[in-house]
Order: structure tokens, then sequence, then C-alpha cells
């Protein structure tokens, strides 16, 4: 089922009030460079597009601010509480804008709340919101990322490459862009 316009840009509005408390400079053009990852991943493989990238603009709402310039410690620490407060968020976003069924709204939270959680990716979606957030981490060229370049290449070593491997990347479109933006990754941390 595709997204229509009109909600999606109800939803869009609702998720960057949310997030311009979130991390700064990193949350909003991550959050909408996930949603267009996602919008490529169903074209090429398949999928509920109003389900997968509604998911993907919910995904980090859950964050608590952060002054500019936090380190990926910092990040870290937070990290694993902001699944829980953002599919609450979302779970309220979706019925104050009312194009979705109870059906819709209990998979699109699910979604956000186990979208950091790699262990278990044995379905096609879940495997797309792997994907396409993996793809929105690491897309540096277009979305400046906010750490400094001594924490991005942490980030990468510490976070990236543990719990996105290559091997758990599934779809063909998937494994070709993350191979791409690794390559633009390390040229960025090069610049």
């Amino acid at each position: 089922m595709k997204l229509s316009s009109t909600t999606e840009e109800k939803l869009k509005q609702e998720v960057i009030s949310l997030l311009e408390k979130g991390k700064p400079n990193w949350d909003i053009p991550h959050t909408i460079d996930s949603a267009k990852w996602m919008k490529r991943l169903v074209e090429k493989e398949g999928g509920n597009e109003k389900i997968l990238v509604s998911a993907m603009y919910l995904h980090d709402i859950g964050y608590p601010e952060l002054e500019a310039g936090y380190s990926f410690k910092q990040y870290m620490g937070i990290k694993m509480k902001h699944a829980e407060k953002g599919a609450a968020f979302g779970d309220k976003i979706l019925r104050k804008i009312g194009d979705y069924s109870e059906d819709e709204i209990k998979e699109i939270t699910f979604f956000v709340l186990n979208h950091d959680k790699h262990d278990n990716l044995e379905t096609h979606n879940r495997q797309l919101v792997f994907e396409a957030d993996g793809l929105a981490q690491i897309n540096w060229l277009e979305v400046k990322p906010s750490f400094n370049k001594a924490d991005c290449q942490r980030f990468l070593d510490e976070y990236f490459e543990k719990e996105r491997p290559e091997e758990r990347w599934k779809t063909e479109t998937g494994k070709r862009y993350r191979k791409e933006l690794l390559k633009k990754a390390q040229q960025y941390l090069m610049d």
C-alpha cells in the first residue's frame, strides 16, 4: 500500500516538531534520509510503503535533548531507551493523524520499538527497516554527521560494523548501497 502525500506531509510535520528537540543537526536530516532510503528499498524489493516509510519517519523520535557537539559515548549512553519512547510517541502521532488502522499502528510501532534490535531480522519488513536505517546512518556526503571525525571512525568501527556487518544485509539493493556508502564514508573521513 502506498503512503499518500497528504498523510506523509502530516506525519513529517509532527515528527519534525519532536526531532527539533533531539540530536542537533542529525535527527531531522537522518530521518528524512531514512524515509528516502526506505522508498528506494520498497520500490526495488517490495513491501508496504505506508507501513515502512511511516516507521522510518518515527524511528528516532524518542531521543532526549543532546547539546551540539555530543560525543559517540554520550550517544551510546542514551541509545537503547529511545526506541521505547519513540514507539509511545509514535502511537500518539499516528492516532492524531487518523489515517492508520489499529493493525497499521501496531505494526509501525513494533518497527519503531525494535529498529535497533538486530538479532531478529526474520521478516522482509524487519530487514528493510534495518537496511534503510543503516543506509541513512552512513550517507555522510549527503547528511553530514554530527560527530567529529574521530567519533565517526569509532561509530563505524565500534557500532556499525559490529551491529550491521555485511552478512546481516539480505536485499541486493541494500547490499549494493551499503558498499557504495561505506566507500563514501571512508572518503568523507579522509577529506
